[in-house]
C-alpha cells in the first residue's frame, strides 16, 4: 500500500513585526505551525516605538520558548519618507502588549540592522523565503532600495495591510499599516515582488470572540498569557466598539501562509496613496481591468470560523 505524498516541507519565513497584541499572536501562531520555519524576527516602528518593538518581540520569543539563537533584529525606527511615526497604543495597552510584563528582561537583539539581515537571509536560499510583513512596509521597502537583488530573491510577501472595500481603521480611507508609511506601501505594491495581501476586508470578517479568549485565559502557561492577551485586547475593542469579538489582525495574515484556502483571492493591480488630504494611506485597486499588471493577491473573503479554530487549536497547544 502506498503510503502517500511526503508531507511539504515547512516554508521558511523572517516576520517582520512591530508588536502589538495582534503582532504577538501572529508570532505565536507562527512559531507554533509545523508549516512554517521562522529564521528570524525584525522589528519596526509602527504600534509602538521602536525600542518597544525590540522589546515586545523578544518577550514574545521568551513567552514562546524560542532558542536564543533565533535572530531577533531592529530596523526602521520611523517612516522613510516622513519625519514622525504615527502612534497606535491605546488599542494595545500600556506598553504595547496590554501591560503584561516579562519577569526578567527579555533578550537582547542582534547586532546590525534588520535590512541588511533580510538582505542575508533571501539570498542564502534564492526564491525560497517568504517575509510576513505585518507592521508599516518600512523595512521591506528599504529592502527593495538598498538590496534589489536580495528582494528579487524573496519568494515573495504577505502584507497585513489595506483595506480594498472596507473602511479604514486609522481614518476612514486607510488601514494602520499602510497610513504609517504610505510611501513605504506603495513602493512595495507597485514592485516585481510576489505581493499577497491580508487587509480590513478579511480581518474584520473574521473576529475572535470573547468566550474563546475566556477559554485560553484559564489554560496554563504561556496558552494562557496568549488568552490573557487577547481578553484584554477584546475587551478594549468591546469599549471602544461595542463588539465583544476583536479582529486579530496579523494571525489571520500568518494563516494566509499555513492555511491559504482559508481565504478567497482575487488578483490585481494595486498601489497606495500618499498625497491625498484625507486618502493618504489608502489602497487603491484594479481587480477588473485585464489590460492592467495583475501581480497583487488580495484577500477578499475569510471562512471565519475555521480560522477562529485555527488559532485557538494552536495557542492551546502552548500549555502542553
Amino acid at each position: 500500500m502506498s503510503a502517500g505524498p511526503a508531507p511539504a516541507p515547512p516554508l521558511p519565513v523572517v516576520v517582520d513585526c512591530d508588536p502589538g497584541v495582534d503582532d504577538a499572536i501572529a508570532l505565536l501562531l507562527a512559531l507554533a505551525s509545523p508549516e512554517l520555519r521562522v529564521r528570524g524576527v525584525t522589528a519596526v516602528a509602527g504600534n509602538v516605538g521602536l525600542p518597544e518593538a525590540v522589546r515586545n518581540a523578544g518577550h514574545v520569543l521568551d513567552l514562546a520558548g524560542v532558542p536564543a539563537d533565533l535572530p531577533l533584529v531592529a530596523g526602521l525606527a520611523g517612516p522613510i519618507a516622513r519625519t514622525a511615526r504615527v502612534a497606535d497604543e491605546p488599542m494595545h495597552g500600556a506598553g504595547g502588549l496590554g501591560g503584561l510584563r516579562p519577569a526578567v528582561p527579555p533578550r537582547a537583539p542582534a547586532p546590525g540592522h534588520a535590512v541588511d539581515f533580510l538582505a542575508r537571509q533571501a539570498l542564502a536560499d534564492p526564491g525560497e523565503l517568504t517575509l510576513l510583513a505585518i507592521g508599516p512596509l518600512s523595512n521591506v521597502a528599504a529592502l527593495l532600495v538598498r538590496h534589489p537583488d536580495a528582494a528579487a530573491a524573496l519568494r515573495g510577501v504577505v502584507v497585513m495591510g489595506g483595506a480594498a472595500r472596507a473602511q479604514g481603521n486609522i481614518t476612514p480611507a486607510a488601514e494602520y499599516n499602510f497610513h504609517a508609511d504610505p510611501e513605504a506601501a506603495r513602493l512595495v505594491l507597485e514592485s516585481d515582488l510576489a505581493v499577497r495581501v491580508v487587509g480590513l476586508d478579511v480581518t474584520r470578517a473574521a473576529l475572535f470572540p470573547l468566550e474563546a479568549a475566556e477559554r485560553l485565559a484559564a489554560l496554563p502557561g504561556t496558552a494562557g498569557a496568549a488568552g490573557a492577551l487577547l481578553r484584554g485586547f477584546v475587551l478594549r475593542y468591546r469599549a471602544r466598539y461595542g463588539t465583544p469579538a476583536v479582529p486579530v489582525h496579523d494571525a489571520l495574515a500568518v494563516a494566509a501562509l499555513t492555511h491559504p484556502h482559508l481565504l478567497g483571492w482575487e488578483r490585481g493591480w494595486a498601489t497606495v496613496e500618499c498625497a491625498g488630504e484625507f486618502t493618504r494611506g489608502a489602497l487603491v485597486t484594479d481587480l477588473r481591468t485585464p489590460e492592467r499588471a495583475r501581480r497583487t493577491d488580495v484577500a477578499l473573503t475569510v471562512d471565519a470560523a475555521a480560522f477562529t479554530a485555527l488559532l485557538t487549536e494552536r495557542l492551546a497547544g502552548y500549555a502542553g
